[in-house]
């Protein structure tokens, strides 16, 4: 009995201490991280490593980058197709049992302009099918240092005239698509919906834009602030602008750039999501704002104790939950004083 006394102590003084730790983690100089956020970058040690690994990869190899984050694919069927000659490929996620008629969001995936589609792609466009209750068309665009802009921005425009063409085919709806991406895939998201607009084309019906990049972020508050020590680091974010837009002139090119766009009116509306420890938070706030000046309806949700995307699978549930705010703000959204 007292061993099993003193084995029972020990493993409480474990738990407290491990408990004790993570807590402490989660103080920060800028404020205060959530608790699977400080966890989650305690343990994914120095992403300046993984950038020098990526730039010594082929765009095969980078796609299995992150082949160990586990995705559930349960209910749901799946098509590959390639759409255009030069072999650009999109994948057709649809729930099982969906009514006809139903909805379609075009996903772009994030990716730093340089990662193709990857295992996380897979694990956003089952979230996506999941809280929308939609048909899902994820987008394998080109991607940069090997197609800088404008080409991924060309595959992604070129997967939503495919999908207004072609959808009817697995029942969804040509005429109530969401287009939706996180990080550098909001970017082409805000990109698409804007050509769309210009081109006459009203299919799109809601903008889910999750931590966008809509300028260079290199001069302000949230990148100095954020640009080292908090997932997405100064190095990544360097790398990423001089592959995808090797052209200096092109970086307040609004179709590269979609914040540099003079007329954002007439836009789809928009949830536009930032996180709090993220680096790129100004521009979201700041595209939001310029949609709201706009008279886009607008929803502007900044994340507290996050960074950028809510990294890490011990905060599934957070994700999962500001989509599902935005599948309920789908048929109108509010617009806001941001």
């Amino acid at each position: 009995m007292k061993t099993l006394k003193i084995t029972f102590i020990l493993i409480l003084t474990a738990v407290l201490i491990s408990v004790g730790y993570v807590y402490a983690l989660t103080f920060q100089s800028e404020g205060r991280l959530d608790w699977g956020q400080a966890l989650f970058l305690e343990l994914i040690g120095d992403n300046d490593e993984q950038v020098k690994s990526l730039k010594k990869m082929t765009v095969q190899e980078r796609s299995h980058f992150i082949d160990a984050l586990p995705f559930d694919i349960t209910g749901l069927s799946i098509d590959t197709l390639r759409i255009t000659q030069d072999s650009l490929t999109v994948y057709v996620f649809k729930p099982q049992h969906l009514p006809k008629n139903s909805p379609v969001v075009v996903y772009f995936h994030g990716g730093a302009f340089i990662l193709p589609w990857t295992n996380q792609s897979v694990t956003y466009a089952t979230r996506l099918a999941h809280t929308f209750n939609a048909i899902v068309v994820g987008v394998d665009y080109r991607v940069a240092p090997e197609h800088p802009f404008p080409t991924p921005n060309n595959d992604c425009y070129a997967s939503l005239l495919w999908t207004i063409q072609n959808i009817e085919k697995w029942e969804g709806n040509p005429n109530q698509i969401i287009v939706a991406g996180e990080s550098a895939g909001a970017t082409f998201a805000t990109t698409v919906a804007i050509k769309a607009r210009d081109e006459n084309l009203a299919n799109i019906k809601y903008q889910l834009l999750d931590c966008p990049v809509t300028y260079i972020p290199f001069k302000t508050d949230a990148y100095q602030k954020f640009k080292r020590g908090y997932f997405l680091e100064e190095t990544e974010m360097l790398y990423s602008v001089e592959s995808y837009l090797p052209n200096e002139a092109d970086h307040t090119n609004p179709l590269a750039m979609p914040y540099y766009e003079a007329n954002l009116s007439n836009l789809p509306p928009a949830f536009v999501i930032t996180s709090e420890f993220d680096p790129l938070k100004d521009t979201g706030r700041d595209y939001a704002k310029k949609l709201t000046a706009a008279n886009v309806p607008t929803i502007y949700k900044e994340v507290k104790g996050m960074m950028h995307c809510i990294p890490g699978p011990l905060n599934e549930k957070d994700r999962v939950a500001l989509y599902k705010q935005a599948a309920k703000e789908f048929s109108g959204a509010k617009q806001i004083e941001i």
